[in-house]
């Protein structure tokens, strides 16, 4: 079945141009200027910017001209995987589409669907002369996928429209009137490293004891591995164990049994991820050797028994290494980076007052390594409000403070905060009980959205955030649902003519 055959054809048949056009993130040129060619075919009022952002103007339909208008808004780019034997390159390749009419998806390739079928359905908006609505400002944006850059650097000064409408949400039937802002933060805490030989001399030895070196101290490595992770937004409620915090505890509670020091230490890999995996190496003298095994083996057991439930597939591994330490750090660097990834705070910090079951403002510990003089550790801290991200932040900044070391902040974005007196809210609801015959779910996304970097350019803009079912995107399995995408549709063209 070809996709062209597929209800509603008008948007079906902008979402195949748009997959024939290359498009991943870093490559929107020629997406930008098909869209700018659309509005040039159909007489449209339209600018693209250096970022390659574009944006669209068209008159009220008949009945609407002196409406307030409102701005439709979706993002140019995707994001492009493939299966490990696809030899499409997507950079100049088309995206193969394929359908059983009840699914879309592509051969071998993610499908672009997010946001592709955005920008499908506010171009055959655009295009029509048939569907009521007010004067429409169509904002399309570049490289939301590597970090909204094009919503950043989009110019707002023409865009005069008081609400909002984000298609960019991947489950029908909700409506999103919240996301969070965010900022990066990068705590660098300072150490100090020793002989190891030296260290160990200074205290009691077993004769008995084996030991890599013949020289008083046996290494261990203690892994942790095979933890669900997750996304740290979207996920953070879900509780799922910190690699980073766990390797800490762990490494804590042997320190008050044995004598030992750190020679390595890693962690994590993104701040927008749970950690999964955590590694450090340790040197032991060799008289603790034992008991630093045992005081391990007695954590883990603990640990075992309060994460079964959600972490059924965790390790925890403890192995002599083969060489033993030349550099350790010392005492106090030892206990202090124990003490900043344990105790630290990482997590949901705060519930939302205002949406039920929502999280507000979180943190996540995403990934720590020693690295020369300093241990590196960084968080992405979230908030639903500009002022939950502000407190959090002066936390963790005086925590890292008190251990001598300084915080660095980077990627700061806004949130999208709730709006109590929302009226686009209340039309958004009203229009949706009117197609499907009950209410749909209200709720705030604790990740960042475009709304966010859009509200912070045009505060006191009412804004909302919805789209079709899409599944697995981000990944070659991704795919739509073609009945999700015709109900969206009478939706949004529900929405506009109650504007």
């Amino acid at each position: 079945m070809d996709i062209n055959e597929l209800s509603p054809s008008e948007v079906f048949s902008y979402f195949q141009e748009i997959c024939a056009i290359p498009h991943g993130s870093g490559n929107t040129g020629m997406i930008a200027d098909y869209c700018l060619e659309f509005a040039k075919a159909h007489g449209l009022k339209a600018r693209k910017d250096t970022s390659d952002n574009v944006v669209i103007f068209k008159a009220g339909s008949s009945g609407y001209e002196d409406c307030e208008p409102v701005i439709l808004q979706g993002h140019l780019d995707m994001v492009c995987e493939k299966e490990q034997d696809c030899d499409i390159d997507m950079s100049v390749q088309s995206i193969k589409t394929c359908t059983d009419g009840k699914m879309v998806w592509a051969d071998g390739t993610t499908l672009g669907a997010d946001d592709g079928i955005a920008i499908a359905f506010i171009l055959a908006v655009l295009a029509s002369d048939t569907i009521a609505h007010p004067p429409i400002q169509a904002v399309l944006t570049s490289d939301e996928e590597i970090g909204m850059l094009g919503a950043r650097d989009l110019d707002t000064s023409e865009l005069t429209a008081k609400r909002l409408i984000n298609i960019d949400s991947e489950n029908e039937g909700i409506l999103y009137v919240s996301c969070a802002g965010g900022v990066r933060a990068e705590c660098d805490i300072p150490v100090v490293y020793e002989d190891a030989v030296g260290w160990v001399s200074g205290g009691e030895q077993d004769d008995n004891a084996s030991d890599a070196a013949g020289n008083g101290q046996v290494c261990f490595a203690v892994k942790i591995s095979g933890l669900a992770g997750g996304h740290s937004g979207v996920e953070i409620h879900k509780q799922h164990t910190n690699a980073i915090r766990l390797l800490a505890s762990l490494l804590s509670h042997a320190s008050g049994a044995a004598d030992f020091r750190l020679v390595s230490l890693s962690g994590g890999g993104k701040e927008n991820a749970i950690p999964k995996e955590a590694k450090a190496v340790v040197s032991v003298r060799s008289c603790d050797a034992t008991t630093f095994e045992q005081s391990i083996k007695e954590s883990e057991d603990v640990w075992m028994q309060e994460i079964r439930a959600t972490e059924p597939y965790a390790k925890i591994e403890v192995e002599k290494t083969d060489a033993a330490a030349d550099k350790v750090l010392d005492f106090h660097s030892t206990e202090n980076v124990i003490y900043a990834l344990w105790l630290s705070p990482d997590g949901v910090y705060r519930m939302s007052q205002e949406i039920n079951g929502m999280v507000q403002t979180s943190l996540n510990l995403g990934t720590a390594y020693l690295e020369d003089d300093k241990l590196v550790y960084k968080y992405l801290i979230r908030s639903n409000t500009a002022a939950g991200k502000k407190l959090l932040l002066e936390r963790v900044t005086t925590f890292v403070k008190h251990l001598s070391g300084k915080v660095v902040t980077m990627s700061d974005y806004p949130a999208w905060e709730y709006k109590s007196d929302s009226q686009l809210r209340k039309i958004c609801v009203d229009s949706f009980t009117n197609v499907y015959g009950h209410e749909p779910e209200v709720t705030s996304i604790h990740a960042g959205l475009e709304c966010g970097i859009l509200a912070g350019k045009m505060p006191g803009v009412d804004m909302i955030s919805f789209g079709p079912t899409l599944e697995s995107v981000h990944t070659p399995d991704e795919c739509m649902n073609v009945a999700s995408v015709e109900r969206t549709w009478e939706y949004l063209r529900e929405i506009l003519k109650s504007l």
